[in-house]
């Protein structure tokens, strides 16, 4: 994420419950229901903190490693949380910086190709990237791009014909 999405973020959460029922719920089951919330909160601050960055892109998808590593991190039994709000917590995380990541790419491709510089050449193969597997992850953390057979012969065709290393700069 961009500096300037992180510095619209802030350390609260806000969710609106709403409470249908005949009789108010007792102020010790509340404070249970707020306990529950701030822990909530925190773990999905810890999970954004955590995995919100470049580096974090490839255990994003689908989520189970970064499942175990919360679940070895002890952070659930320190908070002494139920396990089903702990993990409704983490993917609820998880969803928001994948809807973020993918804000990105649209941004990127909206961006690309109101871009007059590039030839037709260059778009296609920033479209791949963006599209294709892993490739823009493995780009931005400048790893070599490795995608399965298919479409790692796509990957080379397209990257022969134009300044790869160019236009991957362009997506940083």
């Amino acid at each position: 994420m961009s500096r300037k999405d992180t510095a619209v973020q802030t350390n609260k959460v806000c969710k609106t419950v709403c409470q249908q029922n005949k009789v108010p719920v007792s102020k010790e089951d509340m404070e249970k229901l707020m306990d529950i919330a701030r822990d909530y909160c925190t773990v999905k601050n810890y999970v954004y903190q955590r995995y919100g960055g470049i580096k974090s892109l490839q255990k994003l998808y689908p989520g189970y490693t970064v499942q175990n590593e919360m679940t070895k991190s002890g952070l659930r039994g320190r908070l002494g949380m139920p396990s089903v709000y702990f993990y409704l917590a983490v993917y609820d995380a998880l969803g928001d910086i994948k809807c973020q990541w993918t804000r990105i790419k649209t941004s990127v491709l909206e961006r690309l190709n109101r871009n007059e510089g590039f030839t037709e050449a260059d778009r296609h193969y920033l479209r791949f990237l963006l599209k294709a597997g892993n490739a823009f992850e493995q780009v931005l953390n400048g790893k070599r791009v490795e995608l399965k057979s298919e479409l790692q012969q796509q990957y080379d065709l397209l990257s022969a014909d134009v300044e790869a290393g160019r236009l991957n700069r362009y997506l940083y």
